[in-house]
């Protein structure tokens, strides 16, 4: 072995005094310096940032009217507190409709923190009965951070909607201990995970991944080619030595030099990043070997070109070539899954009978098309939002749902979502007669009942023409004039939940309920102003507000009914509150505090009298809500993501893990936790997007992006399953383009391996905002590229090695 050894140990001196390493090695270490005095710094704070404005513009409008004694007490309050020139542009936008800049307000605001004098008790009447603001209130001895906290509240309370509630904890970027930029509106904890899932990957694939790669390429295309010179193989070659192990031992010479390039960076990058950052992260260790072998993908094509042509520049020209062919087939094989493969996957489900009415990731809304056996879209192609529900009333026939524009992190705007009503009477059901109801309530083994997505209960059918019920029946359920007038979504809507006759609007102000016959009266007026039809909205009328002024919760903000009741129950700041309705408001009852961070997503749902708090990546927590106490938690389930959670009339939940598990949970009051906990086995257990229970206790499962399946009550049998028909498009992309992205080298693929091995399971939390849960995740195995690229570089060393053989040297 002493010959192979000492044909590496040449490779090795090679690398060292090639003057490129040095270069190279030299930049790294630059940039390493360069970049540690780059730090994060949390504090506490309630300085109002321009990204805290969700609606600049309502905000001056609303100051702008304040100049004319309009408006709110609190926000004339606030306008009588600001800097001159801030009053005198604001008195011209009045008149003028002037731009503002925001930098100059959000400077203003900024500057009311620090005054004694905001608090007038007469503008803020609510302000003392909030336990946070009472103290602050009463404590004539407040330090600056204290009155910081105070007037923030205050400004908060007086531009509801417009402004985003301050955690009190924000993230300065610094340099060398100095602060700049705003800072950002999130904890360490909460910007660790996106460090280490999004910037970490995307500096190595940018820095070794691309230009570190590209010069690895250039430098070491000689070495394979030099052992050819006149009298260099000759000289190997007078012992007696395998050529295959002569060539391997030179190909392995040339990974040197990426091993030491690589390893530099990136061990320096992990001592920066547990310093400087706090992130002990020894997944960027195992990022070494792995850029290694991407380098040893394009050095097996390089070390092959060299054997054949025998010339550098060859193998460098080939090489990139080799490496624009891989780009291209993964792009194209990238652009045609999202545009051959099929609509995206189904993220949330109604269902009445056998008709199901689906969301997807898209924000579109599908229905079932049974004569041509595929999703229809209804009421709008778009892209890029999100739907909120959708609910249906089956005693109305009427669909409720909302669109707004989805940002990730909790960084989208405060916007009112719009809303949409849609008129579906053929999905009316007839209310249970009391025999019927009391049936239901003793046994759950009742069959399923089939009720035709087209007919229509002849109490239901209006007395018109028979043309006119004709056009009805014939009618789409998808079809753009079903579509009823609706006023737009309360102000930072995220969430709607079916209650009483429509459904409540969860909001960071507050609950709102859609009154649906006020909706009705309160029709759009029109005026004409200088001969212009305006539009009077009224969607202030059709939700009411049936919450306390002194509503006191702030995002990440999570509630769902108790089943049976008009109780609603809501988690936010790490507290479970419970509400009951007492005919015009809902009033606070009592309350837990739960060892959960304030700013940790969660998702919330009840069974029976069992509220089941499911924190992002910790065991689901089990409350009593009558006694308002911890009695268990569900370790069955573990540290994991529940996603989406559904709720039965008889009592059973669903949970989905975001790793697209389903759990099945039922009271059990005698056992040693009150819920008996499954995992049923379903078709697409492990790959499911959404579920939902359907009036006859049946469980609707999404899964492999837009099959559905109907299991009975007891979920052993499949009642009914929904299979789109594979069209042209994804007919190409199955049996063409994807196979043969498979068979083909992939060394891009590499970074998803190198994403996977950054998750640092010391991370617990995985989302900033509810609306995180619903993005998109790819679902691959890690492994599979370095088993499918390695078999690649053996079957080309291999060729290599033969091609060697025949030669005559």
């Amino acid at each position: 072995m002493k010959p192979y050894i000492a044909v590496l140990y040449d490779s090795l001196i090679e690398s060292v005094r090639s003057r490129v390493l040095w270069i190279l090695m030299a930049g790294w270490l630059l940039i390493l310096i360069a970049l540690f005095p780059l730090s994060m710094s949390e504090e506490e704070t309630y300085r109002i940032s321009s990204s805290d404005l969700t609606n600049a513009r309502a905000i001056l409008d609303q100051l702008a009217q304040a100049t004319a004694g309009r408006g709110t007490r609190a926000q004339r309050a606030v306008y009588e507190k600001l800097d001159e020139d801030l009053q005198g542009t604001l008195k011209d936008r009045l008149r003028t409709q002037k731009r503002v800049p925001v930098g100059q307000l959000v400077a203003s605001l900024n500057e009311l923190l620090g005054r004694e004098d905001l608090y007038e008790k007469e503008a803020w009447p609510t302000a003392e009965r909030r336990e946070e603001l009472k103290e602050l209130i009463e404590d004539k001895s407040k330090n600056p951070a204290e009155l910081q906290k105070l007037n923030r509240r205050l400004i908060d309370l007086a531009f509801p909607g417009s402004i985003r509630s301050a955690s009190g904890q924000a993230t300065w970027i610094t340099y060398a201990g100095m602060k700049f930029m705003d800072p950002l509106p999130f904890t360490l904890r909460q910007i660790r995970p996106f460090i280490e899932a999004t910037l970490f990957p995307f500096i190595m694939w940018l820095g070794l991944g691309q230009i570190a790669m590209m010069v690895a390429i250039v430098v070491t295309a000689p070495m394979i080619p030099d052992m050819f010179q006149t009298g260099s193989l000759h000289l190997l070659l007078s012992k007696p030595l395998s050529r295959s192990l002569l060539f391997l031992s030179k190909y392995l010479g040339g990974c040197i030099f990426v091993a030491m390039n690589v390893g530099v960076f990136l061990v320096g990058l992990y001592f920066y990043a547990g310093i400087q950052l706090g992130i002990w992260n020894r997944g960027i260790l195992w990022c070494i070997p792995l850029f290694i072998f991407s380098f040893m993908i394009f050095y097996s094509v390089s070390a092959l070109v060299g054997l054949i042509w025998k010339n550098p520049i060859i193998c460098v020209v080939l090489t990139a070539l080799f490496w624009g062919l891989c780009f291209t087939i993964g792009v194209v094989r990238g652009f045609a899954e999202g545009f051959l493969k099929g609509p995206p996957t189904i993220q949330s489900i109604v269902a009445v009978g056998d008709t199901p009415i689906a969301a997807n990731q898209q924000g579109r809304l599908l229905f079932w098309n049974a004569p041509l056996n595929t999703w229809q879209v209804g009421f709008g192609e778009v892209n890029g939002d999100r739907v909120i529900g959708p609910i249906i009333n089956t005693q109305q026939g009427v669909l409720y749902f909302g669109r707004t524009r989805f940002v990730p992190f909790g960084l989208g705007g405060n916007d009112s979502p719009r809303l949409y009503i849609v008129k579906l009477p053929e999905l009316k059901l007839p209310e249970p007669s009391s025999q019927a109801s009391e049936a239901i309530d003793k046994s759950l083994d009742i069959p399923a009942t089939d009720i035709p997505a087209t007919d229509i209960p002849a109490t239901d059918i209006p007395a018109t023409s028979e043309t006119e019920t004709a056009k009805k029946k014939t009618r789409n359920l998808w079809d753009d004039s079903r579509l009823d007038t609706a006023p737009e979504l309360p102000n930072g809507t995220s969430e709607i939940l079916p209650w009483r006759d429509s459904f409540l609007a969860l909001t960071p102000d507050g609950l709102f309920w859609f009154d649906r016959e006020s909706a009705l009266k309160a029709e759009q007026q029109k005026i004409s102003v200088l001969g212009f039809d305006l539009k009077l909205p009224q969607a202030t009328e059709a939700h009411k507000k049936i919450t306390d002024a002194d509503w006191d919760y702030r995002r990440p903000i999570a509630a769902n009914i108790v089943p049976g009741s008009d109780s609603v129950v809501l988690f936010s700041k790490g507290k479970l509150v419970r509400f009951d309705f007492d005919g015009k408001k809902l009033q606070k009852q009592n309350s837990i505090d739960l060892d959960i961070p304030a700013e940790t997503v969660v998702n919330l749902v009840v069974c029976g009298r069992i509220a089941i708090v499911c924190p992002d990546t910790m065991p689901p927590v089990l409350v009593d809500i009558d006694r308002m106490e911890k009695v268990g938690t569900l370790e069955a389930i573990g540290q994991k993501t529940i996603k989406r959670t559904a709720q039965c009339d008889d009592g059973r939940v669903a949970l989905l893990e975001r790793d697209g598990r389903l759990w099945v949970l039922s009271s059990n009051p005698n056992g040693p936790l009150p819920l008996n906990i499954t995992s049923p086995n379903l078709v697409g257990q492990g790959n499911i997007s959404s579920m939902a229970f359907d009036k006859t206790g049946r469980l609707w499962v999404a899964h492999h992006v837009k099959q559905l399946d109907v299991w009975d009550n007891q979920m052993t049998r499949s009642e009914k399953a929904f299979r789109p028909s594979r069209t042209t498009p994804e007919f190409l992309y199955d049996y063409l383009i994807n196979p043969f992205y498979l068979v083909n080298p992939k060394p891009s693929a590499i970074q998803e391996t190198i994403q996977y091995v950054l998750r640092n399971p010391e991370n617990k939390i995985s989302a900033i905002d509810r609306a995180d849960l619903d993005m998109p995740q790819v679902v691959s195995d890690p492994w599979q590229p370095i088993w499918s690229n390695g078999i690649f570089i053996a079957v080309m060393l291999s060729v290599s090695c033969w091609l060697l053989y025949r030669q005559d040297l």
